[in-house]
């Protein structure tokens, strides 16, 4: 007698192990999106312009060294932080002494911008918290919402602010970025990335910056305001004349 149930329970198990998504966790997400993005090269030095600055980036194992300069009334003002140095100013390459307050705001301030043009190098920090919030569709695209904190011990003094990345879980680009933070006031902004473009081995993008109309809106209802119009351009955060030598 032919068995109706011996013929179909193959292929019914076909069918679900076909449907069954691949297992994948956050290291392997973050590892794959630091790979596609170039930031995994050991050596490298890359320069850009962004708004009044020119900046420096060099890293080698174990070691990275940022830098800025720009001319104020005809004064050179340098300013430099390496992972074995504070930030040291420098005018017209004369050292210069800065207050403790004064210090942590030029650190800060440096170490923002390099921390946003190195994405998603830093993820890999080991003072990241980071884990998978979920999937997510925006613009008809599916991408792995991850949540990022910060350990209080190496995370900075902006240690509690807290950070959604969306990666795109078919190319692994970071296509929005969303955080919010304490200091001055404190606020919530989300960032589409804009003008990707790949150079010598590198992926740089530059940002479309908004805000919602709340001060804290939740982080994972963000990529919804967007997608409906809800949320308001503040800025643009463009990086140019971006070099690389390796």
């Amino acid at each position: 007698m032919f068995s109706f149930s011996k013929f179909i329970f193959p292929i019914l198990l076909l069918l679900v192990a076909c449907q069954t998504p691949k297992t994948i966790n956050t290291d392997e997400i973050i590892h794959k999106a630091v790979q596609v993005s170039g930031f995994d090269t050991p050596i490298f030095s890359i320069n850009f312009d962004f708004r009044e600055y020119h900046y420096e980036l060099i890293r080698r194992p174990s070691f990275y060294s940022y830098s800025r300069l720009t001319t104020r009334n005809g004064v050179e003002v340098k300013d430099i932080m390496t992972s074995n140095d504070p930030l040291k100013r420098y005018l017209d390459d004369v050292s210069t002494q800065l207050s403790d307050s004064i210090q942590r705001v030029y650190s800060n301030s440096l170490n923002a911008v390099m921390y946003f043009f190195q994405l998603p190098k830093p993820l890999q920090d080991a003072a990241v918290i980071k884990e998978i919030n979920g999937s997510i569709i925006v613009n008809d695209k599916s991408y792995w919402s991850i949540k990022v904190t910060f350990q209080k011990d190496g995370g900075g003094e902006d240690f509690q602010d807290e950070y959604r990345y969306w990666i795109n879980q078919e190319t692994y680009e970071v296509d929005f970025l969303a955080y919010n933070y304490q200091t001055d006031g404190g606020g919530t902004r989300f960032r589409k990335a804009i003008n990707r473009r790949e150079i010598d081995g590198f992926l740089f993008q530059d940002y479309e910056n908004y805000k919602p109309s709340k001060k804290f809106e939740p982080l994972d209802s963000l990529p919804v305001l967007f997608e409906q119009g809800y949320l308001k351009q503040v800025s643009l955060i463009r990086n140019k004349n971006i070099r690389v030598v390796k």
